[in-house]
């Protein structure tokens, strides 16, 4: 009896040890899968193979005309990162001042700014490569793609494209944390009155087209951008104001008093307001624009120069401005403003997250562009 107790025991030890084997290789191996899982969530947030805050100043001492802006900006007491290319070779890229007062922080080429409107630049182009690609059509209703979004007036995506649906102006709520929310509450306030195909500058329209970019491709806005934009052209210092990785670099704002401005809401402003960018990567995204890698070569060439037609009545079309021979991208949002001015020669991007008055950084790249790099005014029509 107490030899046949003792083989229970044995029995019972060798079970639980197999179970406890058996449990132990299980959970490492869900560990092992987790891991690589997460480890690859992670590396493709952050862009794959590319080491964050790698960006260096490029600076040409022996070039008298950079060096001049360079006297230029220390004198006005600059404070942020300018970035220059000329015909598709980058030729400046230095910061001033700080990021960061409080912790006095230094800007240098990795610092980030809060790109604010500049942002619907991208939304266009992530538009408009949908629209070449046969999978949207920018004169569709926009309840081809959001059967729930209903107004009294048929809105179709070119409104909103060109400001001009006359939804009502965005403002964010503290109970809304998504842009299908936003979008949403868009949807239930209606039009305002008299305002349909009127020209209305307002970052609902490009909120609402964001919404459409992810019905139409079934992700999510950030996704759809970091996979067919950022990483392609190697943006490497371009982040969603939530991405954890970049939190270092990116700049906090000021008012003209430096007290810090803290951004709220961004939540609500995919496709018109939440994206951070250095500005060496905005003159990637331009170039990739004018090498043709994004359009052919008649898409660039209308998107870039056609001017009062009816596909482009106005300057203004698929988040940017353009005068023909050339362009103007601008954001400013709590504290920071980031502008970026383009033709056939050059690139110049400037971000700033202070200045004073509100609108001297824009003061100083016309200066910059007209009187050093000897270019005609970005901001009109040049003469024939």
């Amino acid at each position: 009896m107490k030899r046949k107790l003792i083989k229970i025991m044995i029995f019972i030890l060798m079970v639980a040890l197999i179970v406890g084997v058996i449990t132990y290789y299980l959970n490492w191996k869900h560990f092992q899968q987790y891991g690589h899982h997460h480890n690859f969530l992670k590396t493709k947030d952050n862009h794959p193979s590319v080491q964050v805050g790698s960006y260096k100043t490029v600076m040409n001492e022996k070039n008298v005309r950079y060096t001049a802006i360079d006297e230029y900006l220390k004198k006005q007491k600059f404070n942020g990162d300018i970035a220059i290319y000329y015909q598709g070779k980058l030729v400046m890229d230095k910061g001033y001042g700080y990021q960061d007062f409080i912790n006095r922080k230094k800007t240098n080429p990795n610092s980030m700014y809060l790109i604010g409107s500049a942002q619907k630049f991208m939304t266009g182009m992530m538009l408009k490569k949908l629209e070449t690609e046969g999978k949207l059509n920018i004169n569709d209703e926009v309840t081809k793609y959001l059967p729930w979004f209903q107004t009294n007036e048929p809105l179709i995506l070119r409104d909103f494209m060109l400001h001009q649906s006359g939804i009502q102006m965005f403002r964010p709520k503290t109970n809304i944390h998504s842009i299908d929310g936003a979008v949403h509450m868009l949807q239930e306030q209606g039009l305002q009155p008299d305002m349909f195909r009127k020209h209305q500058y307002n970052d609902a329209n490009y909120i609402v087209l964001a919404r459409v970019i992810e019905a139409v491709t079934k992700m999510s806005y950030a996704d759809y951008f970091n996979q067919n934009f950022v990483q392609p052209y190697e943006l490497n210092q371009t982040a969603f104001y939530n991405n954890t990785a970049y939190k270092p670099y990116m700049a906090k704002g000021y008012n003209e008093l430096k007290i810090p401005e803290f951004p709220a809401y961004m939540d609500q402003y995919y496709g018109a307001g939440n994206l951070y960018m250095a500005p060496r990567d905005m003159g990637k995204f331009v170039l990739a624009l004018q090498n043709q890698k994004m359009f052919n070569a008649h898409t660039t060439n209308q998107l870039l120069h056609e001017l009062n037609t009816k596909e482009f009545p106005h300057a203004y079309r698929y988040g940017f401005y353009s005068f023909g021979q050339s362009a103007r991208a601008n954001g400013i949002f709590y504290g920071q403003q980031f502008t970026c001015y383009f033709n056939k020669d050059y690139i110049l991007v400037m971000g700033t997250n202070y200045q004073k008055p509100v609108g001297k950084n824009e003061t100083l790249m016309k200066k910059i562009f007209m009187d050093y790099l000897k270019q005609p005014d970005p901001t009109k029509k040049a003469k024939q």
